[in-house]
């Protein structure tokens, strides 16, 4: 009577297989059949590699200039340069995070203009017109802004100027100092930012930190 073809133990005696080498193999084909069936069982298709994805990373020090009611970095020393004279002057309250390296949703290609400090959108070959003089020069992270939706801890109202390609506060009759002459301008989509307010019940801290 012929010997089963999947009898481990007939097949390594009459091959000369080691008992060591016999076992050895039984415990590798144990430990792949394990995780095998763990993964079948408990991680459906797509969701272990949604499970280990890192958030985006994102940027605080993003804050309103109380002049020109643009989008500025303050995070330098040196404050850019405002279209309103001088260099930015942050408004009192809100630190604004800023997400790069994102997916999405939402738009990417705004970036940091390396002569005004200002957020600016780069998506034009026109980079706009910045208070420093010529165009914007971009640099450094490519931020994705959300738009047209309503999200806790995110403030509405901020636009594209299509003047002068910056991000500015939209809320009033107030529509801050262009760089291009006159007021801002907003077109396209309706930005909200995620911020870090000074309210005494807002304790969320930046979620990529």
């Amino acid at each position: 009577m012929s010997k089963p073809e999947n009898d481990l133990t007939e097949t390594c005696s009459h091959s000369g297989v080691g008992r060591r080498a016999f076992f050895d193999r039984l415990l590798k084909l144990g430990i792949a059949g394990a995780i095998t069936g763990a993964v079948a069982t408990f991680a459906p298709a797509g969701l272990l590699t949604e499970a280990l994805a890192a958030p985006p990373p994102n940027q605080n020090e993003w804050r309103r200039c109380s002049k020109c009611r643009a989008l500025f970095y303050n995070g330098y020393p040196n404050k850019g340069r405002c279209p309103a004279g001088q260099r930015h002057s942050a408004l009192m309250g809100a630190d604004y995070f800023l997400t790069y390296n994102s997916p999405g949703p939402g738009q990417s290609d705004w970036r940091f203009c390396n002569k005004c400090h200002t957020l600016v959108w780069n998506g034009y070959p026109n980079k706009g017109v910045c208070p420093a003089g010529g165009g914007h020069v971009a640099q450094g992270f490519n931020f994705t802004l959300l738009h047209d939706t309503k999200a806790a801890k995110h403030q509405e109202n901020w636009r594209f100027c299509n003047k002068c390609e910056a991000l500015f506060y939209d809320f009033d009759s107030d529509k801050g100092v262009c760089a291009a002459r006159g007021v801002h301008v907003a077109a396209g989509y309706h930005f909200i930012l995620r911020f870090k307010g000074n309210l005494e019940d807002d304790y969320e801290q930046n979620p990529g930190a």
